[in-house]
């Protein structure tokens, strides 16, 4: 599951280094301004469903997407795999529907602590929690690491989450490891939720970004 997050771990540094300056992005995280500038960097893609994750993760696999999901992401294990399908990120206003925990290994980490995470990216980012928001947010847990082992030495997570606007819905699988599940849950969640902002609606600046197309 967590294929490709040490990669990231030496990546992430560099984009913060070298992409332009922000106020306050999380710990760990990135802006959507350096985001975009790791996105430009890393763009070797590939199907999902070819890739040796979904070879090797089947039990993670129809918990939340489904066939038609799957075969529509494309991406790598670094920078995780999706499908923008028409989205545009609008505003400031989100609704939150969670983060569900879908395996016996994410139940360890409760829809509450998802719903913390997203507040505190909310907070940071200054948008408004709102039901009725055009930009909708979804997901599961698929997959968890809650004790370190040789195979897997840090805890991580992998997510799979819906982000939707008036005019598409972003699909994005994301694992990501860190110290702590804590780190983790609150740095798997902004990656895609600062990654799906990249997506705005100004046409100069609201290309998929290299994001991967079947």
């Amino acid at each position: 599951m967590m294929k490709g997050v040490f990669i990231l771990g030496l990546v992430l540094p560099l984009a913060a280094q070298t992409a332009p300056q922000v106020p306050a992005p999380l710990p760990g995280s990135l802006s959507p301004e350096q985001a975009l500038a790791l996105w430009q960097r890393l763009g070797a893609k590939e199907a999902f469903l070819a890739s040796a994750e979904a070879q090797a993760e089947p039990q993670s696999l129809y918990r939340f997407f489904d066939r038609k999901d799957y075969a529509r992401l494309w991406g790598n294990p670094v920078l995780g795999y999706y499908a923008p399908g028409g989205f545009r990120w609008t505003g400031t206003r989100v609704a939150w529907h969670g983060i569900s925990p879908v395996t016996p290994d994410a139940t360890a980490v409760t829809a509450k602590a998802w719903d913390e995470a997203f507040r505190l990216i909310a907070r940071k980012r200054h948008w408004v929690i709102d039901p009725k928001a055009p930009i909708r947010v979804s997901g599961a847990c698929v997959g968890a690491v809650l004790e370190p082992s040789q195979a897997e030495p840090r805890r991580g997570v992998c997510i799979e989450v819906r982000v939707a606007s008036p005019t598409g819905t972003l699909l994005y699988r994301f694992s990501l490891a860190k110290p702590t599940i804590a780190d983790a849950v609150g740095a798997a969640l902004d990656w895609v939720l600062c990654c799906a902002a990249t997506l705005g609606p100004d046409p100069a600046q609201g290309r998929d970004h290299g994001a991967a197309q079947p």
